[in-house]
């Protein structure tokens, strides 16, 4: 996705000085035409005939959306306030799906911004197609004050009407933050998503799931109640009891705070690699700004993976942080299973949601991953259809809910039997 730096006119930064102090709650005054322009970033994307497509414009300040059909040659032009506004635009030609989309910019003088719309007919269509993310538990509860990590997991699902084995099936943390891009990463899109943390559920195995089956994947399989003290006065939330997992990381790398423990009745995922700076990064990022993706490694061989798709990049662990050098892979994008962009409005250290770090033929939009805070026992998951199967339309805004769960018990050992 392009980016663009946009400077405002002295006029117009006396303008918002004005406003934010005289009035907040109006935003900046005056107005601008904003033009935007499709484009195609590839042969594949090309479109002959823009005009029955839309682009929708999302103020950030107040939500409100304003629709505008393109021209054949792709372009429609916006008279706005000035302000922080998204674009989309989405249409179909000859069958096909087409979506482009930017993050919020703040424009301050007319300009054309440049979108890059693809075609979302390319996409992974392997012998793991309708694996999907069902649940994603990235926030455990502040319990007795202190931060919980080790109770994340995630949950796969079998969404086809096929049975699907998936020994080799690899899990991934996107190395780009999508609340403080990089661009050295950004640049690789659509065709790769780098990711410094790997794991894989056991290649060369039988892990068949049945139509409809899950597996629940743990950071720790341990029942995180049992050295749990109640404290009312600083509890978010209560932790879940993951002896039942069917895999687990169990690794000092994703452990975030402390040593991790062991399930040993529980099998452990494989690590590939975990470079990414440490904390919080470590495999679920408690704000989500680092999205979890899951791809097709049954056919991969490790060590020429690495030496054919190192990437060295650099980047900032945070916003005032000095730029580090950083080590991750390239994931070519034809092999990702699913994936749920998953980012947060407000960070303390990372900033705002400003750009996908996921191709849009995976994840049309975002979804966020925290309601008050991160640490608050938030539960998100993917909604059902009329059929009962997973809604899977690759866009998480409408795909995925969250909410926060009090009461969740989690997957304790024997849980199917109950």
């Amino acid at each position: 996705m392009k980016h663009f730096t946009i400077k405002l006119m002295t006029v117009a930064a006396t303008l918002l000085a004005f406003a934010s102090c005289s009035k907040d709650d109006d935003g900046p005054s005056g107005k601008i035409d904003l033009k935007v322009q499709a484009v195609a970033p590839t042969t594949e994307d090309k479109v002959s005939d823009y005009s029955q497509f839309t682009v929708t414009v999302s103020s950030e300040r107040d939500g409100k959306t304003m629709t505008e059909s393109l021209d054949a040659s792709g372009s429609a032009t916006f008279n706005l306030d000035i302000g922080s506004y998204g674009i989309e635009i989405r249409g179909k030609e000859n069958g096909k799906e087409y979506f482009g989309t930017t993050g919020m910019a703040q424009y301050g003088q007319s300009t054309t911004v440049s979108v890059d719309v693809e075609n979302l007919s390319v996409h992974y269509t392997g012998n793991m197609d309708g694996i999907v993310l069902s649940e994603l538990f990235y926030n455990g509860g502040t319990y007795g004050g202190t931060m919980m990590h080790p109770d994340q997991y995630i949950v796969i699902a079998n969404n086809s009407d096929r049975e699907i084995n998936v020994s080799g099936l690899a899990l991934a943390q996107a190395s780009n933050m999508n609340t403080l891009p990089c661009s050295d990463l950004t640049s690789l899109l659509p065709d790769y998503v780098v990711a410094a943390n790997i794991y894989q559920i056991p290649a060369g195995q039988n892990y068949t799931l049945a139509p409809g089956e899950v597996y629940v994947i743990a950071s720790q399989a341990q029942n995180h109640t049992e050295s749990y003290t109640p404290n009312p006065e600083k509890d978010t939330g209560i932790p879940v009891d993951l002896s039942g997992a069917d895999f687990e990381l169990a690794d000092n790398d994703a452990a975030m705070s402390g040593s991790a423990v062991d399930n040993p009745k529980v099998p452990n995922l494989t690590k590939v690699a975990n470079s990414m700076p440490g904390g919080v990064t470590a495999w679920m990022h408690p704000y989500g700004i680092r999205p979890l993706f899951l791809f097709d490694a049954s056919g991969i061989e490790w060590s020429s993976f690495k030496s054919q798709n190192g990437f060295t990049y650099n980047d900032r662990p945070k916003k005032d942080a000095a730029i580090q050098e950083y080590q991750g892979y390239k994931v070519p994008t034809n092999l990702i299973v699913d994936a749920i962009e998953t980012t947060s409005a407000t960070t303390p250290y990372w900033g705002n949601y400003t750009s996908k770090s996921l191709p849009v033929t995976v994840d049309k939009s975002y979804v966020q991953a925290t309601i008050e805070g991160c640490h608050h026992n938030t539960f998100m998951y993917r909604v059902k259809g009329t059929d009962g199967k997973f809604q899977d339309t690759n866009d998480s805004s409408v795909d995925v809910k969250i909410e926060h769960r009090s009461d969740f018990k989690g997957y304790p050992e024997g849980w199917r039997n109950e």
